[in-house]
């Protein structure tokens, strides 16, 4: 029989004691959290980048905080709360950072770093709550950990749908952790240095006359950048076609 990960919430509940600072009695615990910095073609590509918090039941439930920044916020005291940073750039949603309470917080014990390899989990966790499934029960150093490793390093390429659902079922294994079908694409553009919306894709430079070569890019919805070009592209993938479409208000 394949392995199963383990489900025990007696496990985060010391950890989850230790780091709120406050009475048993309260339901909720204050912690700051901040936003991570981005990679270096971001940078420059981006100087208007913002992060958009989103938390489930958090308070406040969003607000927006600037690259490295700080900001605070009153979670459930529940174990593996989910906290996602959603970076906007050109008026455009990028990948998310992310971070589970309290398995990221630093060493301190009050702030929670969010981090980009953590995005997807948290993502997942979301899903999870609004479907009324107590993650909390979840091993969520285990799954990240997995996670990572079956994504061959960029966890945004994970079939997140499919994982949540699995997880929901509570007949999970870690060989349910799968990449999504993914194609080779190649993009006629201007020439110059191209990003997509996932920070782990290096960015690519190309000359004059020269196509834009993506390899085992995910079926779906993507995000095209170029750092010397304003706005930028919607990019659907499918097993047949690619449709690249500028993005509206760039």
């Amino acid at each position: 029989m394949l392995p199963r990960l383990s489900i025990r919430l007696g496990v985060a509940l010391p950890a989850l004691a230790l780091a709120s600072g406050c009475s048993w009695f309260s339901s909720t615990v204050e912690v700051r959290v901040r936003t991570p910095a981005p990679p270096e073609p971001w940078r420059e590509a981006f100087p208007e980048l913002r992060f958009e918090l989103s938390c489930l039941e958090g308070d406040p439930a969003q607000c927006c905080v600037a690259p490295g920044g700080q900001a605070s916020l009153r979670l459930p005291k529940r174990a593996n709360w989910p906290v996602l940073a959603y970076p906007w750039a050109r008026g455009a949603r990028l990948a998310p950072a992310g971070g589970l309470y309290p398995l990221d917080l630093d060493p301190g014990g009050d702030c929670l770093e969010l981090r980009w390899e953590r995005g997807p989990a948290a993502e997942v966790f979301q899903a999870l709550i609004r479907e009324g499934f107590e993650v909390g029960r979840v091993n969520a150093r285990r799954l990240v950990e997995e996670m990572m490793a079956r994504s061959t390093g960029d966890p945004f390429r994970l079939d997140l749908q499919a994982l949540a659902g699995r997880l929901a079922s509570e007949e999970f294994r870690v060989t349910d952790i799968v990449l999504l079908p993914a194609r080779d694409v190649a993009l006629e553009v201007p020439p110059g240095t191209w990003l997509l919306e996932s920070p782990f894709r290096p960015a690519q430079r190309i000359a004059a006359g020269e196509a834009l070569r993506i390899p085992a890019l995910s079926l779906g919805a993507h995000r095209l950048f170029a750092v010397e070009l304003p706005g930028g592209f919607a990019l659907y993938v499918s097993e047949r076609e690619v449709l690249l479409l500028p993005l509206g208000g760039g």
